[in-house]
């Protein structure tokens, strides 16, 4: 922790489900001096008028930019985020997770202020490739999906947090845990493996927030409006046996959910297995719930969890993810699995 003891970063991070507060604390942890200008997002969002929905239309479908409206957003709040980077007299560190949803004037200010630029594009350059022309303003930048490797890229995992103290509570006990947000191209197969596993006995706690008040058409499953923050997130993984994890199709980068397994040695169940190629992988701690899972399910259920060595488990904790992601002081540098990395 002493090691970033009086070191300074600017962090921009999404503010979802309180990710930019739970990063901006684990920041802090570390020893860092933390100036966070990261921004909401959520809201209803109204175009000034019929020229910038015109101009909307023909970046998310014709140049690759399908986050143009929350560029959009980020342009109604540019003028607080230059006053705020503004009070910055010089920092050490620069840090924007989703680079592409701020604008290349504010990334150039804040590249004049710090020594190091740092970003982390999660979700695939493939998906939002209007990142492309700004990473040349980056000192280290990095992905987590094997398929966007490529030079100058990085490669990175996401990571398990360090500074929550958790307690049991028996109010939240599970056998298994799925939390997630409603995505109708993996909505079947959330709705497939969760009914196998309360099928086979288990006492399975689900979290599917969708932000309508209709059900988007689970035939068993239900959802909700209401958002947990990511500390509601934490204590709800940690007080079940199994964590549930339903990739992404769009990515094969891994979830924050393994890594959570991976912190509080816990066995996961997960639709990835891209998961097999990484060097944490057990076959008693983790399963591919394939067409296959079902019938090896009451043999993974029955094996006993096998523990990582400490220095394999801390390797994708924050406080050796920091160090790699900035470059500085002693770290296990985190790689993808082997045959992607290029």
């Amino acid at each position: 922790m002493s090691q970033f003891k009086g070191k300074k970063i600017i962090l921009g991070a999404p503010t979802d489900y309180s990710f930019s507060e739970m990063i901006e604390r684990e920041f802090r942890y570390q020893g860092f001096d933390v100036v966070n200008i990261s921004y909401l997002r959520q809201g209803k969002f109204k175009y000034k008028h019929i020229f910038e929905r015109l101009t909307s239309f023909v970046h998310k479908n014709f140049l690759g930019h399908k986050n143009y409206k929350d560029y959009l957003k980020f342009k109604r709040v540019e003028a607080w985020m230059k006053a705020k980077v503004s009070q910055v007299e010089s920092a050490d560190f620069a840090f924007l997770i989703r680079p592409d949803q701020y604008s290349e004037e504010i990334i150039r200010i804040i590249k004049g202020k710090v020594k190091t630029m740092v970003a982390y594009q999660w979700d695939g350059l493939h998906r939002f490739p209007a990142v492309k022309p700004l990473i040349p303003y980056f000192d280290r930048f990095f992905v987590f999906d094997p398929k966007d490797l490529e030079k100058p890229l990085l490669p990175i995992t996401n990571f398990y947090t360090n500074s929550f103290v958790l307690r049991k509570d028996p109010a939240l006990k599970s056998d298994a845990c799925f939390i997630g947000t409603y995505m109708s191209e993996r909505s079947q197969q959330v709705e497939r493996l969760i009914v196998a596993l309360m099928d086979a006995g288990l006492h399975v706690r689900y979290h599917i927030c969708y932000g309508k008040q209709s059900n988007p058409g689970f035939k068993v499953l239900t959802t909700t409006t209401e958002k947990l923050t990511y500390a509601e997130n934490l204590c709800l993984t940690y007080n079940a046996d199994i964590l549930i994890d339903v990739n992404s199709p769009v990515h094969e980068g891994l979830s924050f959910r393994v890594f959570d397994a991976i912190g509080f040695q816990k066995k996961l169940i997960t639709t990835s297995a891209e998961i097999k190629k990484y060097d944490f992988y057990h076959p008693n701690n983790f399963l591919v719930w394939d067409e296959n899972a079902e019938q090896t399910l009451d043999a993974f259920l029955a094996a006993p969890f096998s523990p990582l060595p400490t220095e394999l488990r801390e390797k994708y904790g924050f406080a050796n993810w920091v160090g790699y992601l900035l470059g500085e002081g002693e770290y296990v540098p985190i790689g993808l699995p082997k045959g992607n990395n290029r």
